[in-house]
């Protein structure tokens, strides 16, 4: 807890944080499943081969997914305890909000505090995934340890420092902010030519170097494929179901699973699937082997091939699966075949969300005041984060690490607003 903090503040932020981590711990207890559910397999996979020396075989390359969420499994899977991975994630939660708390300004009453703490600790789509081996907790937790000590970061060394190996890890275990990190470093580096001021130094130092703990990364992958800037076999596939061309589809993405069994998938995209899961040449591969299959460089390939096809020969649909894509990012519907209803668990908490930060920004604009310019670069980072998420086949759990900026940001803006705070504007921080 923040040294400004009074005695009171502390303990009551102490306590509803521990409340929280009993009933994450009691619902992870009554929840723990029999065996691995869902993508589960494909971390633990991971997590094996790293105990081994490797990440992904070599004869038949298999990089669907960064390095992060695995290595923090290794331990787990080393000691032979799954479940203990899932009680982390109680601890991952608690750690975020207790983060949370200090990214809070010291001056706010402690009602209004612990309510916006709370919100995070009640947040729907994070409790849906405590229970399970997703990389979801983990993430939730390193987006808010780097809004912490990136808003501190001009001041102290030592929280540069640790928000670049905070922001590095959240690229390593979510490896879409790879590339969100590549566009940050560009417009900071703009930014600081135009106008050499601490603030911009700072976050380029603290972007430079999460990016220096991603090269390790890019050459195993550079090694593996022979393609340099290479993080995931998962941007083709993604790409290729934003691209679809057939009437009645919204961009959003399915498996193998979904399009075998599905009629209308398999009737549309049955025969590209049976060519990139092998099953056109062996009816009788498992399930397994035809998610290696497709999670290859060269499966990437062809989706990638297939996507710049139907986007050229037929952008007025792909504008519409964008449109689509970006309504689901938040709101996770229009779906094809999922049959998602409007009111889902995404929903319910996003579209509340959207309507505070209209009323924040309407709130602030009448009192003149405008965004804390040290949130600045982390608005721009997550404003990045989303164009790029639309421009893959996005779901809105993706958006899960977005939340604790978005929350806590409006809040933040919020408490300015009320108080009148005088604050740089964001073209004084990145001297536009």
């Amino acid at each position: 807890m923040t040294s400004a903090a009074s005695s009171k503040r502390q303990a009551r932020a102490v306590g509803l944080i521990l409340a929280f981590l009993a009933i994450d711990i009691v619902r992870i207890r009554l929840s723990l499943p029999h065996s691995l559910f869902g993508d589960e397999w494909r971390y633990v996979y991971y997590a094996n081969n790293l105990l081994h020396g490797f990440f992904s075989p070599r004869d038949r390359v298999f990089l669907f997914n960064g390095p992060g969420y695995p290595l923090f499994l290794t331990p787990f899977v080393k000691a032979d305890w799954l479940d203990g991975a899932r009680y982390a994630n109680a601890f991952l939660h608690a750690g975020a909000l207790a983060y949370a708390w200090c990214v809070l300004p010291a001056g706010m009453p402690l009602r209004l505090a612990l309510g916006a703490v709370a919100f995070l600790g009640v947040y729907g789509p994070v409790h849906q995934h405590t229970p399970l081996l997703y990389t979801e907790m983990l993430v939730f937790f390193l987006a808010t340890a780097w809004i912490f000590h990136s808003l501190r970061a001009p001041a102290s060394l030592a929280h540069r420092a640790a928000a670049g190996v905070y922001l590095g890890f959240l690229c390593l275990t979510k490896v879409v902010f790879g590339v969100v990190l590549t566009a940050f470093i560009v417009v900071l580096l703009v930014a600081w030519l135009r106008r050499r001021a601490t603030p911009v130094t700072s976050h380029l130092q603290q972007a430079v170097l999460a990016a220096l703990l991603c090269v390790p990364w890019l050459t195993y992958t550079y090694r593996l494929t022979g393609r340099p800037y290479y993080w995931s076999s998962a941007s083709g596939s993604s790409l290729y179901w934003l691209a679809s061309p057939y009437p009645g589809e919204w961009g959003d993405w399915y498996h193998q699973g979904w399009v075998l069994q599905d009629p209308i998938l398999r009737a549309h995209h049955g025969a590209v699937f049976a060519e990139t899961t092998g099953l056109a040449k062996n009816p009788e591969l498992s399930v397994q082997e035809q998610v290696f299959n497709l999670s290859t460089p060269e499966s990437g390939d062809v989706f990638l091939r297939l996507a710049r096809q139907n986007i050229r020969e037929h952008p007025l649909k792909f504008i519409h699966n964008w449109c689509g894509n970006v309504v689901r990012l938040f709101l996770d519907v229009p779906t094809t075949v999922r049959g998602t209803p409007f009111f889902n668990l995404y929903s319910l908490f996003h579209l509340p969300l959207l309507g505070w930060t209209v009323f924040v920004a309407i709130a602030a604009w009448r009192r003149r005041v405008p965004p804390p310019s040290s949130w600045m670069p982390i608005a721009i980072f997550s404003v990045l984060a989303v164009g790029t998420y639309t421009f893959s086949s996005a779901v809105a759990r993706f958006l899960i690490p977005l939340v604790p900026s978005w929350w806590l940001g409006t809040c933040c803006w919020l408490w300015a607003a009320r108080t009148e705070v005088p604050s740089k504007s964001g073209r004084d921080l990145i001297g536009a």
